[in-house]
């Protein structure tokens, strides 16, 4: 075989180079380029993940402080609801609570009676009607100390009726109190019995102008 010329060893010498340029690109620059590449979004979606997921701790620690709250909300509610599960019972606690803050207000009850209770979806509605009778300090003062009573009370109705002309100076009001039991257990049962109109002393109303 002829001896090659300087000429061509060069050019074979270039010829291999280009080709060992050309293969590493290919199976080691490459690779290496895609590899970065896809770790690098990679990491991308790993941060934003983490975020979201920083987000989500975050909203779950609010939502939970959300329903620590609410829950004691509820506990102090419940601890004001009437006492027994039957509306008859829990009426007379009413009841007990009327009268006892119309003495200390310095007023007369001259009617009282149950009404049907309410199924309230979970709660039931127990409402008491009941009338009075006294000076307007005290009627403001009795309605204050119910308003501050530790029973859960909501008061539905009232109707106020001024004296006559000469008459007393004392009004008479009527109020609808309304309390409430966990549960709507007893209330068909209780609705039926729930007492009619009855007074609750034998002193009929004031006339005016009697």
């Amino acid at each position: 075989m002829p001896a090659m010329r300087p000429r061509e060893r060069r050019l074979l010498v270039l010829a291999g180079l280009l080709v060992i340029v050309v293969v590493g690109y290919l199976y080691v620059v490459e690779p290496l380029v895609e590899t970065h590449a896809a770790r690098r979004e990679l990491v991308v979606v790993r941060r934003s993940l983490l975020a979201r997921q920083q987000r989500l701790v975050a909203r779950s620690d609010a939502y939970d402080r959300e329903l620590g709250t609410l829950r004691a909300e509820i506990g102090r509610r419940r601890a004001r609801l009437l006492a027994g599960d039957k509306a008859p019972v829990a009426a007379s606690e009413i009841q007990k609570l009327v009268k006892t803050t119309a003495q200390e207000a310095g007023i007369e009850i001259r009617s009282e009676r149950i009404l049907a209770p309410v199924d309230r979806g979970g709660y039931a509605e127990v409402p008491v009607e009941v009338t009075l009778s006294g000076p307007v300090r005290g009627l403001t003062r009795f309605l204050h100390r119910l308003e501050e009573a530790p029973l859960l009370l909501a008061l539905t109705d009232l109707k106020v009726r001024a004296p006559a002309t000469g008459a007393t100076r004392e009004l008479s009001a009527t109020i609808a109190l309304s309390g409430f039991i966990p549960g709507p257990a007893g209330v068909s049962a209780s609705a039926a019995s729930a007492a009619p109109p009855r007074p609750a002393t034998a002193t009929p109303p004031a006339r005016p102008g009697a």
